[in-house]
């Protein structure tokens, strides 16, 4: 389920339903604010979908790889997605400043 600003987020960042399923599925969790969790793409977790999918997927995928989306955890309803700056690594302490 994805919320009508998720919808809007997605369509304007570029960001289809199967880049949403991997981050569900392969991202990894970290706290935000307000009941919710945000999903981003770890080294871990690229390393997790390269084993299972190959390499080639990853070289391909590589700009989607940078997406993150918020969902909340009642219901694991997306409330809204985007993409992370080339440059920003996320940190526990980075993604609390961000969303606190």
């Amino acid at each position: 389920m994805k919320t009508k600003h998720a919808e809007v987020r997605a369509q304007q960042r570029g960001i289809n339903y199967g880049v949403e399923r991997l981050l569900q599925t392969y991202g990894e969790v970290r706290p935000a604010p307000h009941g919710c969790v945000m999903r981003f793409f770890s080294k871990k977790s690229i390393k997790e979908m390269e084993a299972e999918f190959g390499h080639f997927f990853i070289a391909k995928n590589h700009e989607n790889l940078r997406s993150y989306l918020i969902e909340s955890r009642e219901d694991r309803a997306i409330v809204t997605v985007g993409k992370l700056y080339q440059n920003q690594r996320l940190t526990k302490s980075k993604v609390n400043r961000l969303y606190h």
